[in-house]
């Protein structure tokens, strides 16, 4: 929803932060921090040999993404254009209804629990203390403690948690959480957000503590509005791997080469995972984005996209190799219009299908009564 090192600088000022104080800052005692996806270099995640046909030669495979019903659209979810959705911890479904205000609360099977009003809503994530943080078409960041309101999502509280009062005309596109561990071994949690504007500095993921008590938020040391590896155009979502884990996966829609990136940090900053430099890689091949919107991962470490230009829902494996990918321009089965969010969640794919204002699911076929 990314191997050279890169460092923290402040956003304002471009002055590098040095290495001592990065390690001091995000990689405190960093071998013992879990990484949740294999470490880089390990053994690539591969797909099931095919078996072999009569002929000796490989079986083509059958096996493919089935559209579930029913669909949650009109009007059973009276949605307007939802730009995202999240599957929370516990486990719930949290939809950014964008068109209609609000972020909406529902259950596995689709039955709405709450809502709760909030200008303009297109982002979500959610903490390992069961927060909810939304990112508005704006400069903003706002935080639910569900648990405070037990769960009730219409009377809990939205806190502005950061404005960026400093910057008026940038705007946040994604957030997502992370965990690292603290030089006590206790956990420290910190938020990636990514931000667009009008001036190319403006052009970045932004890093903020827990609390956000911070007048101007740092950024990973990314090319703003560059062209290739390492570089920010536009950034329009980004995920995280899970708990223990600063990496991140972001995807832009500005003029850049590689619109989709896995950020990965080290000793002594942060390098890309996986690299075009690799060669052959599907996730790199020229063209193959246009309008990526969101991206997320699943515990087996396969890698969603979803094209808003192109209708299309991209997957690859955690070494940028494609899998089942589909999709196509419409109202009908596995097709879409404009989409913006994508969610995976015990096998199920979860697509805010927004131009046709509906969440549509799949799941594999083989797959299809687990």
């Amino acid at each position: 929803m990314p191997a050279d090192c890169r460092r923290f600088s402040n956003f304002n000022s471009q002055q590098k932060i040095p290495n001592k104080m990065i390690k001091k800052v995000l990689f405190s005692h960093f071998p013992f921090v879990i990484i949740f996806i294999l470490s880089c270099g390990g053994e690539k995640f591969r797909l099931p040999e095919q078996p072999e046909g009569t002929d000796g030669t490989a079986a083509v495979s059958d096996t493919t993404y089935i559209q579930l019903n029913p669909i949650w659209e009109p009007p059973t979810h009276d949605f307007n254009q939802p730009k995202d959705i999240l599957l929370g911890r516990e486990p719930l479904i949290y939809i950014a209804d964008t068109g209609n205000d609000r972020i909406l609360m529902l259950d596995l099977a689709g039955n709405i629990l709450g809502e709760r009003n909030i200008e303009n809503p297109v982002a979500l994530a959610q903490d390992t203390r069961l927060r909810l943080l939304v990112v508005s078409d704006s400069n903003k960041i706002f935080r639910i403690d569900l648990v405070a309101a037990n769960h009730n999502l219409a009377n809990a509280i939205v806190d502005t948690v950061f404005e960026e009062v400093d910057n008026p005309d940038r705007k946040y596109t994604g957030i997502a959480g992370f965990v690292r561990v603290g030089q006590q071994g206790q956990p420290i949690f910190g938020y990636y957000v990514t931000a667009t504007g009008r001036e190319t500095r403006d052009n970045q993921v932004l890093v903020f503590p827990d609390d956000f008590d911070v007048r101007i938020p740092d950024a990973v040391n990314l090319e703003p509005n560059g062209l290739g590896i390492l570089s920010a155009s536009e950034p329009s979502g980004v995920t995280t791997l899970g708990d223990f884990s600063i990496d991140f996966i972001f995807c832009m829609v500005g003029q850049n080469s590689f619109k989709v990136q896995w950020i990965t940090g080290g000793e002594f900053g942060f390098t890309t995972r996986i690299s075009p430099a690799n060669g052959g890689l599907d996730i790199f091949e020229p063209g193959k984005f246009t309008s990526p919107e969101d991206v997320t991962i699943d515990n087996e470490g396969s890698i969603y996209v979803i094209d808003a230009q192109r209708d299309f829902l991209f997957k690859f494996t955690a070494t940028g190799d494609e899998l089942q990918s589909f999709g196509e321009s419409g109202s009908g089965e596995k097709q879409f219009n404009q989409p913006h969010g994508v969610a995976v969640f015990n096998k199920t794919l979860y697509v805010a299908d927004t131009g046709n204002n509906r969440i549509v699911r799949f799941r594999l076929s083989t797959d299809i009564g687990q």
